[in-house]
């Protein structure tokens, strides 16, 4: 272990330290209870899982470095902590290459969510590109660590001759543009889910699920506001705040997309025993309205909702217009929820209704296959 000169660590810094502490408790019982949803759905885990787990260890690690950088003399004038300055920079350039990665992984994982969930064509060549437009973001990121100062080590040694760029105004672009991709990843699924034929309550509870990661679009902002204040020649005094939100945003980001894979869990832990279904009711014949409603239905036309989350699925839509004849008994619709083999699911077939004259008949089915 180096050794350092320590100082008390002030009464702010402690505050930041355990709020952050805290927060990473949360995220890793939210992450918990994610896996616990996904499991006991019988989905099983996917890439946006996986990469939400490698970036957990991330977050931590920066948590880890704000704790180790406290005694350190963090709030103190650099001309006291001099002595410190070297162990503090060679730990910072680690930092910001944690930041970099962990924030991008993140990303990564609601793109590839998407991809998992969605099947509009439109949709997913979107996510395909801001998943590109990601990818560029992160290499400058981790570019900009190794080549804003030559040579590198001046970096973290400023006795090394050499010369910097602007490391602040750097690490304030680099911001930017992570607000940037915040607000196109949140936003790019709400033209799909106003366009489906749903009752307006739903959209906006599904659309709510989307926008809770603006939350932490909030945070990237104070973050950089924090960076217009850093001060590289007297750095230890001005690192309070951003040390404390550069730690506060990754963590905060795996929970805010963690907490909308817990609805499964939740519908087990309360009244309704199973997993939540998704259905479809036309309105009749005498409604103001064609657009489908969801609701809830214990009997035939139910699909759960984790199928729709599960992995290497193909999903159409068939509509179809018959004669009206004797339905077929109840045991014979098809519902089939295998997850391995697939499912063909009639989710919004009318329930047949007798009819003298005989009448015409609309259904519409939703067929889920699984590669």
């Amino acid at each position: 272990m180096f050794e350092y000169v320590e100082f008390p660590v002030l009464p702010i810094v402690k505050a930041h330290l355990i709020v952050n502490c805290i927060l990473a408790f949360l995220t890793l019982l939210v992450v918990g209870l994610r896996l616990v949803a996904r499991f006991s759905s019988g989905a099983g885990l996917w890439w946006d899982d996986y990469l939400i787990l490698f970036a957990v260890p991330q977050a931590l690690a920066m948590l880890v470095i704000q704790g180790m950088w406290a005694p350190m003399g963090i709030g103190f004038p650099i001309t006291e902590t001099m002595p410190n300055l070297s162990h503090i920079l060679k730990m910072l350039v680690a930092y910001e290459l944690i930041y970099a990665t962990s924030i991008s992984t993140i990303k990564i994982s609601v793109l590839v969510f998407y991809l998992r969930v969605f099947v509009n064509r439109g949709l997913r060549l979107a996510t395909m590109a801001a998943l590109t437009f990601v990818g560029l973001w992160t290499v400058g990121n981790t570019l900009q660590v190794f080549l804003v100062c030559r040579p590198f080590a001046r970096t973290y040694d400023p006795s090394v001759e050499g010369e910097c760029g602007d490391q602040v105004a750097s690490f304030i672009a680099i911001g930017a543009f992570n607000i940037v991709t915040d607000i196109i990843i949140l936003t790019l699924p709400l033209p799909t889910i106003w366009s489906l034929k749903m009752a307006t309550p739903a959209k906006l509870g599904l659309t709510g699920v989307f926008l809770v990661g603006f939350i932490v679009s909030v945070i990237a902002v104070i973050r950089i506001v924090t960076l217009t204040k850093l001060d590289l020649e007297n750095l230890t005094e001005t690192m309070i705040w951003a040390d404390f939100w550069s730690t506060t945003e990754p963590n905060l980001a795996i929970l805010c997309v963690s907490l909308p894979m817990l609805g499964s869990l939740w519908s087990r832990c309360t009244a309704r025993r199973g997993t939540s279904k998704i259905g479809y009711s036309s309105e009749n014949a005498t409604g103001n309205s064609g657009f489908s409603k969801l609701r809830r239905n214990p009997v035939d036309s139910q699909i759960p909702l984790e199928d729709l989350y599960a992995a290497n699925q193909q999903v159409h839509y068939q509509s179809a217009v018959a004669a009206a004849a004797t339905p077929e008994p109840d045991h014979m619709a098809p519902l089939h929820r295998d997850a391995d083999s697939g499912s063909e699911v009639a989710l919004t077939e009318e329930p047949h209704k007798p009819d003298s004259g005989g009448g015409i008949r609309v259904q519409t089915k939703w067929v889920i296959t699984h590669d």
